[in-house]
């Protein structure tokens, strides 16, 4: 066995019934391929997928309880046979040379992480009464602007539609409405009318990295899930960190460590896949912020914190970049010398995400991550601060510095 593909899945059936079809159709040899879904005690029809049995080798497991996608990615890869693991979100549809052109990629390097480019856009194959107003939004404009959308929904609920009515209408449904099948699946080209594309904010980072991809020390960032590596470069990292539950970076703080270990990220443009649509959950931004937490207690480092700059201010990734490069310079030209100071940045990002976690506005960082009330701390990282503006090689650390302790 080749490749082994991870589907950790939670409440997305039928999107992941159509997100199996589409590895069906692929140009990779199939005798070579197998898929893990592992059905995170899902509460819909997902185990109706034990009885499913595609042209490759495929494996159902169902956890007794809901465990979190980071240890059921675990669970998949002890299960699994392949030489190579790719990891897959329930709702992505993939391209028919999706695994062969990630695959290529590990025959070149051991501790290659391959990564893909930009999504194609959202795709809407099913219809759910819980869809949110955006996607309500987004529904209505397909209708009005593709024939084959309108028509297509009209044929599964056997009734004429209206653009302005459809939210309406989609509420009173009892069942997700599926509006495209395993055949438009086999046919890529009939899934762009049902597809509205979306601004990727976090993907501007794979556009600024572009030239430097190698040598940026934010390249881990670039890493946003649905990934693959060698098994024996998993096992080496050890997998997911399981101590995130529910919505969060699991993946961020996977890719952190295979920084770490020396990972050579690939980014495949042409990894071509779209994301199915479905329900939003209120709650995820408290998991993520808990999770974020939890990341930084992990791993206590700038590199890591300083993404908590894109909470006060627009993201920008050179400034992130130069600050990452400042410090490592700071410390190999003074080692010690300055570890107050260099502690207080780290301090201060991380009190961003607590205030955050709590719902609290971010303010007042010097008191409430308590280096207002120690004088004699104040005072020396302050004066740490004038000596190291003195050299003019760090103005970016100084910048930060004082972003943080004017907040």
């Amino acid at each position: 066995m080749e490749v082994s593909i991870i589907m950790p899945s939670y409440n997305r059936y039928p999107l992941n019934l159509l997100s199996l079809h589409s590895l069906e159709n692929q140009t990779f040899d199939l005798s070579k391929m197998e898929v893990i879904l592992i059905d995170d005690a899902s509460t819909d029809q997902t185990e109706d997928l034990k009885n499913y049995r595609p042209p490759y080798r495929f494996i159902y497991i169902k956890t007794r309880r809901n465990i979190g996608i980071a240890a059921a990615r675990n669970l998949g890869v002890k299960m699994s046979k392949g030489k190579v693991i790719v990891f897959l979100d329930a709702e992505m549809i993939v391209d028919p040379n999706y695994i062969r052109n990630r695959y290529r990629h590990h025959l070149k390097s051991e501790n290659a992480v391959v990564i893909g480019g930009k999504p194609t856009g959202k795709l809407y194959t099913c219809l759910f009464p819980e869809f949110g107003k955006k996607q309500m939004k987004d529904i209505a404009r397909l209708i009005r602007k593709r024939p084959v959308v309108k028509e297509r929904i009209e044929k599964s609920i056997n009734k004429k539609v209206i653009s302005e009515m459809i939210g309406s209408t989609i509420k009173t449904f009892m069942r997700p409405i599926q509006l495209l099948s395993k055949e438009d699946i086999y046919s890529f080209r009939k899934l762009k009318p049902f597809t509205v594309k979306r601004s990727y904010n976090e993907y501007d980072l794979l556009t600024y990295l572009d030239h430097n991809l190698e040598k940026s020390p934010l390249v881990w960032l670039a890493c946003l899930g649905n990934l693959s590596i060698r098994r024996s470069f998993f096992d080496r990292v050890r997998g997911y960190e399981e101590a995130f539950k529910g919505w969060g970076p699991e993946d961020a703080e996977f890719a952190y460590r295979l920084y770490k270990a020396d990972a050579n990220f690939v980014v495949e443009p042409s990894l071509i896949r779209y994301h199915q649509e479905h329900p939003k959950h209120k709650i995820l931004s408290d998991e993520g912020d808990r999770n974020w937490l939890i990341f930084q207690e992990k791993h206590p480092y700038l590199e890591v914190c300083v993404r908590a700059i894109g909470l006060i201010e627009k993201k920008d990734y050179k400034f992130m970049e130069n600050i990452i490069e400042e410090s490592l310079s700071l410390k190999k030209e003074y080692h010690n010398q300055y570890k107050k100071f260099q502690d207080s940045l780290i301090l201060l990002l991380k009190e961003i995400r607590i205030l955050k976690s709590r719902k609290k506005t971010i303010r007042h960082l010097m008191q409430s991550s308590g280096i207002e009330a120690d004088a004699m701390k104040k005072k020396q990282i302050f004066k740490e601060r004038n000596e190291i503006e003195s050299y003019g090689k760090y103005k970016n650390l100084i910048k930060l510095f004082d972003l943080l302790t004017n907040k």
